[in-house]
């Protein structure tokens, strides 16, 4: 825990950031970057955000992954009633949830958790405290998960699969996204939205709703940042990991030899946003990354059979398509867990108050 998440105003100050307010996009600035009118630009971002090609900007709070760093990545077979789904949204624990077919199951979860132990109880809680309706006959819920720690993390770049975006694009693959007709100018401003330029924290705002100075919200920002606490505001694609209309791949891979010039190649490649080390069975590798159709995938694991011939051994591809993402909760763990935090600092300081008085 960094001393910095013992500051209730730190805490505050995180809750505004990470949701997007005192966020602005500097549309002047954009239109000098890409040399356009400043209305044109407006019209673009505005486009982009009706379209929900992308979302509006925050601060990512990759510390979240300190905190949480047991990811697990389940299949799992629920209920498909109004009380699971809702389970599904609320469930702070819960960071993205896919409709999905494989034996018994018919969902993968991606969830972040403490530790084992933890997600041991929060499985349980599930069902005993009535949160998600069990099969008849059975008191729990099926599943097979996959362990993987937050800290094997090779690569994370959400803003990655653009380049791949763009060379679709160009080829004319997809001239229109989410029924948003595309030229050059709206994927340039995709581009530089994804990578954080024009993109600036209005503390004077932040300062309001905090009655703090202007000022004492500026260090501590530039605090939080340098801690790594907090990334400096970005826009990120709705599904996090992968454009609209695309295919999210989560591979899991067995890597024979050549491992650390294969990882590094992966962690190179624009189509892949995440990669992990694993030690799942026979798996020592696991990838998430997007295509535009499945095709382009399999062509793309030819390309690495071909360059890296007898060093990849097994693979293991789930294939979720835009239709099958039934939540992904890109901001909503993080405030549930500074929420928590919250709370806890209330408590310490009533703790705190009772003690005094007793004396």
């Amino acid at each position: 825990m960094n001393t910095l998440l013992n500051d209730p105003i730190n805490i505050e100050l995180l809750k505004l950031v990470c949701a997007g307010e005192g966020i602005d996009v500097n549309i002047s600035e954009l239109s000098k970057l890409l040399g356009k009118h400043r209305n044109t630009i407006q019209s673009r971002y505005e486009q982009l955000l009706q379209h929900e090609i992308i979302d509006r900007p925050f601060l990512p709070f990759p510390w979240l992954l300190n905190e949480h760093p047991l990811l697990v990545i389940e299949k799992i077979g629920l209920p498909r009633d109004p009380k699971t789904n809702l389970w599904i949204e609320l469930d702070p624990n819960i960071w993205a949830a896919f409709f999905f077919k494989e034996e018994e199951y018919n969902t993968l979860m991606i969830e972040l958790h403490k530790d084992l132990y933890d997600y041991q109880l929060w499985k349980e809680r599930s069902l005993t405290d009535d949160m998600v309706s069990s099969r008849s006959g059975i008191d729990y819920i099926p599943s097979d998960p996959i362990y993987l720690s937050t800290k094997a993390i090779v690569k994370s770049d959400s803003a990655a699969p653009i380049n791949t975006f763009r060379e679709n694009f160009k080829l004319g693959f997809h001239p229109t996204i989410n029924g948003l007709k595309l030229d050059e100018l709206s994927v340039d401003l995709l581009e530089a939205l994804l990578s954080g330029k024009g993109i600036h924290v209005n503390p004077n705002n932040i300062a309001k709703s905090l009655n703090v100075h202007r000022r004492t919200v500026q260090r501590r920002i530039d605090l939080l940042i340098n801690e790594k606490i907090i990334q400096p505001p970005v826009c990120r694609f709705p599904r996090i990991w992968t454009p609209p209309e695309y295919f999210l791949v989560i591979s899991k891979l067995e890597i024979i030899r050549n491992k650390p010039r294969i990882t590094k190649v992966l962690s190179e490649d624009s189509h892949v946003s995440l990669l992990l080390k694993a030690n799942v069975g026979r798996y020592n590798l696991l990838a998430f990354s997007s295509f535009y159709r499945i095709g382009d995938h399999l062509a793309w694991e030819e390309d690495y059979d071909q360059r890296f011939t007898g060093s990849i051994g097994a693979v293991k591809n789930f294939y979720l398509s835009p239709a099958m993402t039934f939540a992904i909760h890109q901001q909503y763990i993080t405030l549930a867990y500074l929420n928590a935090r919250t709370d806890y600092l209330r408590g310490k300081d009533i703790m705190k108050t009772m003690k005094k008085e007793q004396k």
